[in-house]
């Protein structure tokens, strides 16, 4: 895989520097600073010495920039460097790559990585180094590498728009990654301090001018195929507003993606169920049988359908495709979908009722119409209105802070116009369900519309939540609303209140005001636990060097002489992926990587030395030979069971398991919690 990766890699660098090349009109020593600039940082290894460059320009707070984009390579692509640099300034992004193959755990601890991080910025922004603090919000553990994302901040205020992220690889400790977005700007004109609002003003602001959402969320489990619907408070979906900490005023966000999002994007949630439902097209023999089912509308009345209800999808368009699905999530919805030579449309094959279609062929975006934003509004209401009048009586429209494809752009610039409108039952919104429509601006046309829409569904009551007060205070717990640097309106820097990054959107349980899962469950944290009770014991630093790698046992406490059971082994083994699992389908994995069999399974039993075994075994694939004690001989001085000969016989022989002090196996012995870290570190290196 690394390999494929490798060679793509090296396919993008040939087409990169193959475009016309825009540096060949710039002065050859700014090449020459941009390539010092880079090895007064790092060292470029001499053997990559198969280079490639080209350059851009842009326009950054009115001024003219330009960067250089650099690389080195080996001959054959295996390894190389890529960098960016300001023309004639600083670092804007590193990156090292290798189809190397990395086994075993990483030696390099957080703090030894944080130490070279630090060093590395010294010299690769020594214009920002000063001033940018660490954020303790990263979860790396699962990875061969350690991310540290720092933020800056002036005048002790964060800059949430710049951020810098490193890289360092926990096998070399070296710096893999670097990069650095939004430090153009001219810092010095930061809006001063003197004369904001506290934060207690400050909330009491946010609660009466933008408040704390409660809307109905849906997940759907796959593996089960069960969909969801559930009440949650969101303490991010805030239509992209923010305090003015001058003011006190809601204000709206400038291009500020990672806080508000789409609460859901309408679009893309139609579209994913289209897709979902192309991949469940039906075979010949379910359409034949399919076609009997009484009130199912033919394809020719499908097609028929989208030409009438889609103004761009005209009569000379050639029909190039039609199949009818089943919808993943809806089984008992069928849906015709029919691709056109510039356009495709699906419609529900029960309700003749069109839910999607989106126009691509060269007349949708030509013309001089030039239509207004709110002109492009009418146009699209009027349109949900004769396409789904019910359904657009239930919905509402949604301020979608990037409602402009190209937020940013001048007006006279702009391409399309986008519109959400969002369901409404017990009077909150449902997010994932509702409309989106996009109208074009030089042609006028609607270019796209999506209806997601759950029919025959159930909706939690909402009667009986927390008031939105309690709601505030239970995401201010996790959010920490405060003061910081942000783009506001057309891109103007002000000082405002708002919740940090570092929560990313989130819910809250409306019942009892604790943290959801966007599954509707309890959230599950995936940070790592800081063990309070392994200081001074045995395991200690293996326990650790788990740790850092991402193995780790739930809970404050890692008890290391408690005894573990058979669930919490595999799971520990298993760290950097269980936790997407719950116990039935971590079990049915269990049994499909053939670590554990049906009759195997016992959860909640204590585990032994010999089943330790067994299942490490088979986690590094050699389960098949174990099961054949007669080629093995027992290397230990106590009898071992004849079904688990093999099985300990390989862990003695890679060093996974050695027995005691007078070199016994001890079979039916329990497994602690510190012996099973050793077991299973010692798996890990074999692997």
């Amino acid at each position: 895989m690394k390999k494929i990766i490798s060679i793509l890699v090296a396919i993008s660098l040939v087409l990169t520097s193959a475009i016309p090349a825009f540096a060949e009109e710039t002065d050859s020593k700014d090449l020459e600073k941009a390539i010092t600039q880079v090895k007064n940082v790092v060292t470029i290894p001499a053997d990559y010495n198969n280079f490639q460059y080209n350059s851009s320009q842009y326009e950054e707070n009115g001024k003219q920039a330009s960067v250089w984009y650099l690389n080195w390579n080996k001959e054959d692509y295996s390894a190389g460097i890529s960098a960016s640099v300001e023309n004639g300034g600083y670092l804007i992004s590193y990156n090292i790559y290798s189809d190397q193959q990395k086994e075993g755990l990483g030696k390099v601890t957080r703090d030894a990585g944080m130490k070279t991080a630090s060093a590395f910025l010294a010299k690769a922004r020594p214009d920002l180094a000063a001033d940018l603090k660490l954020m303790e919000d990263t979860n790396d553990a699962n990875t061969d590498r350690h991310y540290y994302r720092y933020k800056l901040y002036k005048n002790e205020v964060m800059v949430y728009f710049t951020e810098v992220q490193v890289e360092i690889d926990k096998f070399t400790g070296q710096v893999i990654g670097f990069s650095c977005q939004g430090a153009g700007e001219d810092f010095s004109k930061l809006p001063p301090k003197e004369g904001v609002i506290g934060l207690e003003a400050a909330q009491k602001a946010y609660m009466e001018k933008i408040k704390v959402m409660l809307s109905y969320y849906s997940h759907f489990d796959y593996n089960k195929k069960i969909l969801t619907i559930f009440p949650g408070y969101s303490g991010t979906n805030t239509e992209g507003n923010v305090i003015d900490a001058k003011t006190g005023e809601a204000v709206p966000l400038y291009n500020d993606y990672i806080n508000y999002g789409d609460k859901g994007g309408m679009g893309g949630m139609a579209k994913s169920m289209d897709s979902a439902a192309a991949e469940n097209a039906l075979t010949k023999e379910e359409l034949a049988a399919v076609e009997s089912v009484a009130g199912l509308i033919s394809k020719e009345k499908a097609e028929s359908i989208l030409r009438n209800t889609a103004p761009g999808i005209t009569s000379s368009m050639k029909t190039l495709s039609a199949s009818l699905s089943k919808n993943y999530i809806e089984p008992d919805k069928y849906l015709w979908e029919v691709g056109f030579d510039g356009a495709y449309g699906v419609v529900n094959a029960k309700t003749g009722e069109v839910t999607s279609f989106y126009i691509y062929s060269d007349d949708s975006s030509k013309g001089r119409a030039g239509i207004s934003e709110a002109k492009a509004k009418e146009k699209a209401e009027a349109f949900m209105k004769k396409a789904a009048s019910e359904k657009f009586a239930q919905s509402r429209y949604y301020q979608n802070p990037i409602n402009r494809l190209y937020r940013g752009i001048s007006d006279e610039n702009l391409i399309e116009y986008s519109f959400n409108y969002y369901r409404q039952v017990n009077g909150i919104d449902f997010i994932g369900n509702g409309f989106t429509v996009i109208v074009n601006k030089a042609s006028g046309m609607i270019t796209h519309y999506d209806c997601s829409w759950y029919d025959g569904v159930t909706f939690p009551s909402v009667e009986d939540v927390i008031s939105e007060e309690k709601a505030f205070d239970a995401v201010n717990t996790s959010g920490k609303l405060d003061l910081m640097y942000k783009k506001v309106k057309d891109g103007e820097i002000a000082l405002v209140y708002d919740f940090t990054y570092s929560v990313g959107n989130f819910l809250i349980d409306p019942v009892n005001g604790s943290r959801l899962g966007w599954d509707g469950k309890p959230y599950k944290d995936a940070s790592l636990p800081e063990y309070t009770d392994v200081k001074g014991h045995w395991a200690e630093a293996t326990i650790k060097k788990l740790l850092e790698n991402g193995y780790y046992l739930e809970g404050e406490k890692f008890n290391p002489n408690q005894k573990i059971n058979q669930m919490s082994f595999l799971r520990y083994l298993y760290s950097p992926i269980q936790i997407y699992y719950d116990d039935e389908q971590f079990y049915k994995m269990m049994v499909n990587d053939k670590i554990i069999r049906d009759n195997e399974e016992a959860p909640a039993a204590l585990l032994s030395r010999q089943d330790a075994a067994k299942f490490a075994v088979r986690f590094l694939g050699q389960g098949k030979a174990a099961e054949h004690p007669e080629i093995f001989i027992n290397p230990f001085k106590d009898r071992v069971t004849d079904s688990y000969k093999g099985y300990a016989a390989i862990c003695y022989g890679l060093k996974v398991m050695q027995g005691d002090k007078k070199g016994r196996f001890n079979g039916m012995s329990q497994v602690t919690n510190a012996e099973a870290a050793m077991i299973i570190y010692n798996t890990l290196q074999v692997r």
